[in-house]
């Protein structure tokens, strides 16, 4: 009997409607009956009854609320990964049924950084919009767990990230990664340092002499905090010189480290990409380089590719290919 019961339930759980679980998951993701509802723009009485349907039909308990937040419970995880897998199941089924009827339309989403926001959208969206004129692109910027983890989850369909982030390896195995291309690691100099007078001697900075950091040992630095993803990677080049950067403002990355430096606040580690996009400012390479870290898409290894999906990934690995990246 409780066999078949089962049974019910799991074909239940299979056609329940999928927006009662969006309630749930939303609930997860904000850690508030409160804040879901105002996301959701429903009543929080709708979303307690939604919680208490799934409760009732399991006879489990999903949240527990502590300090003011929605917690799972060990059963309440089990039940929201399973909803996660089934969000992304039909999912994949949309999709697969909307490219046999080239019904090329909907979001595509896509994560990526404020700084490569400007880097590629402007290349990447024209061609976007020219191909598939119906296709939505839908883009977020910040992400407080990690790029990899939403797209996992299935909350993103694409993310650019580094290869070197410091990534849980379960996640990583379920995602693939496409290689674009790599970064050197230069250091950007301010303005008001001899350096950057010597830098004004040769246009190209690529054509300057590499530094070594011990030249500019004493002076101080605008570096990342220290735990973001970015700190991995600066912290390799700070060790290979034995060297502890004397922090003058710790920040996260992104183009405002190049408007502080350019104020005249400290140096900076930089990827080339900083010298590319502004054509300017003091840029020198560092004599026990090349640091190297590699730009790759992702996305989810069971995801299905739509047309537009693929079109969106040949065109950015096209573009990786031809150098464009590094022509802007």
């Amino acid at each position: 009997m409780e066999s078949c019961l089962c049974s019910e339930r799991w074909v239940h759980c299979t056609l329940m409607d999928t927006r009662k679980l969006e309630y749930l998951l939303t609930i997860v993701e904000t850690g508030s009956v409160t804040e879901a509802a105002k996301k959701l723009y429903i009543s929080q009485p709708a979303l307690s009854q939604t919680i208490r349907y799934f409760e009732q039909l399991y006879h489990i308990r999903i949240f527990e609320k502590k300090e003011g937040r929605m917690n799972l419970t060990p059963e309440g995880r089990i039940f929201i990964d399973a909803a996660r897998r089934q969000f992304f199941i039909e999912k994949n089924m949309v999709l697969q049924l909307n490219d046999m009827k080239e019904q090329l339309s909907g979001d595509i989403t896509i994560g990526l950084s404020p700084s490569r926001s400007l880097q590629f959208l402007p290349a990447l969206m024209p061609k976007m919009k020219d191909a598939f004129p119906k296709v939505r692109l839908v883009v977020n910027t910040r992400s407080s767990s990690g790029f990899e983890k939403e797209v996992v989850r299935g909350k993103l369909d694409f993310a650019f990230v580094m290869d070197i982030a410091d990534v849980d390896p379960a996640l990583r195995n379920e995602l693939t990664y496409i290689p674009l291309f790599s970064y050197d690691t230069l250091l950007a100099v301010p303005p008001n340092h001899p350096l950057a007078r010597e830098a004004e001697k040769e246009f190209d900075w690529r054509k300057r002499r590499a530094i070594s950091l011990d030249e500019v040992r004493n002076e101080p630095f605008i570096c990342t905090p220290p735990f973001p993803r970015s700190r991995r990677w600066t912290d390799t080049i700070y060790n290979a010189y034995g060297f502890k950067p004397r922090e003058a403002v710790v920040i996260s990355g992104g183009f405002i480290v190049y408007s502080l430096v350019q104020a005249g606040i400290g140096f900076a580690l930089t990827q080339d990409t900083t010298a590319f996009a502004m054509k300017r400012g003091a840029f020198f390479r560092l004599d026990k380089g090349p640091f190297l870290s590699r730009l790759c898409v992702i996305y989810r290894k069971d995801r299905f590719l739509s047309k537009p999906m693929e079109f969106f990934i040949n065109t950015a690995t096209d573009l990786a290919k031809t150098g464009y990246w590094n022509k802007i």
